[in-house]
């Protein structure tokens, strides 16, 4: 009874091997093809982040230094605001300045309890808007006047 079963298990394996070597290259490309269509959007959106213009690069340098501060003491809401901008201005840079325009101007009015923190937020802050304003300026995105 025992040795039935180990034959029948092992003949069915084998039929299973044998249509994956037949089907082998097809079969492949079908799970691949598979695996890329069920891969999150926001992953592909990630992996553009190489082909970013080095002044954009800066602006995402500045404002992931930026974030972990501010959630250290407190400030969750502008952390969330600054990251939800830093990720639009990786996927559509236009909107994603004027989202991180709109946040600047909230954390230029911030202030924290530890005199240290405040200056390196400030000199954050400063280098955020910096290169926010150069880019945008290289995409003419600032009113003229």
């Amino acid at each position: 009874m025992v040795l039935e079963v180990v034959v029948g298990l092992t003949s069915s394996l084998l039929v299973l091997v044998g249509i994956a070597i037949i089907a082998g290259p097809s079969l492949l490309r079908s799970v691949g093809l598979a695996r890329r269509r069920l891969r999150p959007i926001r992953v592909r959106r990630q992996a553009a982040t190489g082909e970013l213009h080095p002044t954009t690069l800066r602006a995402l340098a500045a404002t992931a230094r930026l974030m972990p501060i501010l959630k250290e003491h407190g400030f969750e809401r502008h952390a969330a605001a600054l990251r939800m901008a830093s990720r639009r201005l990786q996927v559509e840079e236009a909107s994603g300045i004027r989202a991180m325009r709109d946040v600047l101007r909230h954390l230029r009015g911030l202030r924290l309890d530890d005199a240290d923190d405040q200056k390196i937020v400030q000199g954050l802050v400063t280098q955020l808007q910096k290169a926010v304003d150069d880019r945008a300026e290289q995409l003419e995105l600032l009113p003229r006047g």
